[in-house]
């Protein structure tokens, strides 16, 4: 289900607290339009529902349906990415020589090669940042849906989950990895191992696990751990 929002602001002052008409609104009770800025007063959505920019259709916020099916699915990621990384990715055979490794495997091969700046980068937007925003997300989302309390220095690990989201990679990743078996299928016997179809499976967690707005995970942890 989805709803406009109709009670549009003017602009506002950088305050802590914003006076709009006669009438003062904290930050948390304001949305902004990230596509063309505009700026609404938020109203109270059933589970499931979206609010939407009245100007240019963009989507403003959400309200949650579960954050324990959340948790379940990060828990899930986790689980597939120990998988993913504990696995070949794939195995190649050339002339009865076989040869396959692992991601990070792949990633301590370009230091042997003199390639130690695409190693690093590979470890840090394939394996850390991953590794970091799952387990970052499960502290979060366990706090709040298992213990009922505020997790500790909630702030900095809402900022930490907004900038992991920008280095990790392993869509990305993936895809380089497809487009170089293509190319050694007609020269070499490629043998898919099972990391491959776990990173597959992991993109598509991570894709459905980040439609989940750290704006609007910040207030559903509001709404239920004030």
């Amino acid at each position: 289900m989805s709803r406009d929002v109709s009670e549009q602001s003017s602009a506002l002052p950088s305050s802590p607290t914003i006076f709009i008409e006669g009438q003062s609104f904290t930050p948390s009770e304001l949305a902004g339009c990230e596509e063309c800025d505009a700026v609404y007063r938020k109203v109270t959505l059933a589970a499931g529902e979206r609010a939407y920019c009245n100007c240019c259709g963009a989507e403003l916020y959400r309200r949650s349906k579960s954050l324990s099916t959340l948790l379940a699915l990060v828990l899930t990621a986790l689980i597939v990415f120990a998988i993913a990384n504990s696995f070949p990715i794939v195995k190649v055979e050339l002339q009865g020589n076989s040869s396959q490794t692992t991601l990070i495997g792949a990633a301590m091969a370009m230091f042997h090669i003199d390639r130690a700046f695409v190693g690093v980068l590979i470890l840090i937007t394939t394996f850390i940042v991953p590794l970091l925003d799952l387990l970052l997300l499960t502290y979060v989302l366990a706090s709040v849906s298992i213990f009922k309390t505020r997790p500790s220095y909630l702030l900095v690990a809402l900022r930490a989950l907004f900038l992991f989201r920008e280095w990790g990679m392993i869509e990305v990743f993936l895809i380089g990895v497809l487009v170089t078996l293509v190319k050694l299928i007609a020269m070499v016997v490629v043998i898919p191992g099972i990391a491959l179809w776990a990173f597959a499976l992991l993109s598509v967690l991570l894709v459905y696990i980040a439609s989940f707005k750290i704006n609007d995970l910040w207030d559903e942890i509001d709404r239920r751990v004030p």
